[in-house]
């Protein structure tokens, strides 16, 4: 079960999120403001996490150029720019400058309308939308390490316990604008598949299977909470070759190599395992887990097979799992987690230095929730 730490510091969060919306609401008029549609040309989304916390985020797109047949551009840290490469809504990707002053003149230089702020809701970055002068500024607010967002025009409640995916969109659902149908949207163009095909010539395979062990800040902690025992993948391997005679490709960042080849060390069958670390790049990785036959993995890597529905296992200890479970059909993944043990606290460094929440995960449970993904697509 939870701690009493972590029980009390999501209490504390909440009641402090609770306050802040409550003042907003009572003191700022500009909630009152009506945001005419017919006013909105150019529309700037400003989300500057991660990789898999923007593809939650690409749902909000075919709506709001539906809806409002405005040219969108994305505000992303760079070397994110590559997400939405062929993306049809997506007119620009402008990159965050390091300097507060230099990004409020670029953003006035583009005379955006609206801005979406999905990422994080904060007092700067309102701010540097109000000092660009975008007319309407919409967002939401979960956090108080980086200050209200004091200048936001409308802004969802902050309190909610649903997918990322629904609360992004119901920042939009403030002017009226939703998508159904959501799915997370990845674009690649017939060269990129072209290739994959090429690659997976020269590995003599078709019939894979993608591990994708690490994370973006994996290597920057001692007791990364979101790591399952690397000699656990090595099993569950083993199984997947001998049972379904597949090849394993083990994907990651350059950095993440290390752990590749410490799995690979424990596999018995090593020619069928691929490290593949360093030898795919953003858009590379999104192909081969388009047409791989099933992914396990406890990072980045669920949201990029929900795109593709690929079937996926998804390992999952410090997590809220209620908002980033995998974006996929109910029957097509399998989430995997133990809330009888210290989970929930959301630290990328287990506090506790045992990962006692990842440990939890046994092998059993993880080829079991293969074999009946397996079962019920192919």
């Amino acid at each position: 079960m939870k701690s009493l730490n972590t029980t009390i510091r999501k209490e504390i969060k909440n009641l402090l999120l609770l306050f802040d919306y409550l003042i907003w609401w009572l003191f700022d008029p500009s909630k009152f403001k009506k945001i005419k549609k017919d006013e909105i040309k150019k529309v700037l989304i400003v989300h500057l996490g991660e990789i898999g916390e923007i593809l939650v985020s690409t749902p909000i797109l075919p709506a709001l150029k539906k809806e409002l047949n405005c040219e969108i551009s994305f505000m992303v840290k760079e070397g994110n720019q590559a997400i939405f490469k062929n993306n049809p809504y997506v007119s620009n990707v402008l990159t965050i400058k390091k300097g507060f002053k230099e990004n409020v003149k670029l953003l006035k230089n583009e005379k955006f309308d609206m801005a979406i702020i999905l990422l994080p809701a904060s007092t700067k970055i309102s701010l540097m939308c109000f000092l660009a002068k975008i007319k309407y500024r919409i967002g939401c607010y979960e956090g108080i390490i980086n200050g209200p967002p004091l200048f936001l025009t409308k802004r969802t409640f902050p309190i909610k316990n649903k997918n990322v995916v629904l609360k992004f969109l119901d920042i939009v659902k403030q002017i009226g604008i939703d998508n159904k149908i959501p799915k997370i949207e990845i674009y690649l163009s017939d060269n990129e598949k072209k290739d994959l095909k090429k690659a997976l010539a020269k590995f003599h395979t078709t019939n894979y299977v993608v591990i994708h062990p690490g994370f973006s800040s994996i290597m920057k902690h001692n007791y990364p909470s979101r790591l399952w025992p690397l000699e656990n993948y090595s099993k569950v391997i083993d199984y997947l070759i001998k049972k379904y005679k597949v090849k394993v490709f083990l994907t990651g960042s350059k950095d993440e190599k290390i752990i590749s080849d410490k799995i690979k060390q424990k596999v018995k069958n090593k020619k069928n395992v691929i490290i593949s670390n360093g030898l795919f790049d953003l858009r590379e990785l999104f192909a081969l887990i388009s047409k791989s036959k099933l992914l396990i993995s406890g990072g980045v890597a669920v949201h990029i097979s929900a795109a593709f529905n690929i079937p996926t296992v998804a390992l999952e200890g410090k997590s809220n799992v209620t908002e980033w479970h995998p974006w996929n059909p109910k029957n097509n993944y399998i989430l995997l987690n133990h809330p009888e043990v210290c989970t929930g606290c959301e630290k990328e460094d287990c506090r506790r230095k045992n990962q006692e929440c990842m440990k939890a995960i046994t092998v059993s449970e993880v080829v079991t929730a293969a074999d009946r993904l397996w079962k019920l697509n192919y």
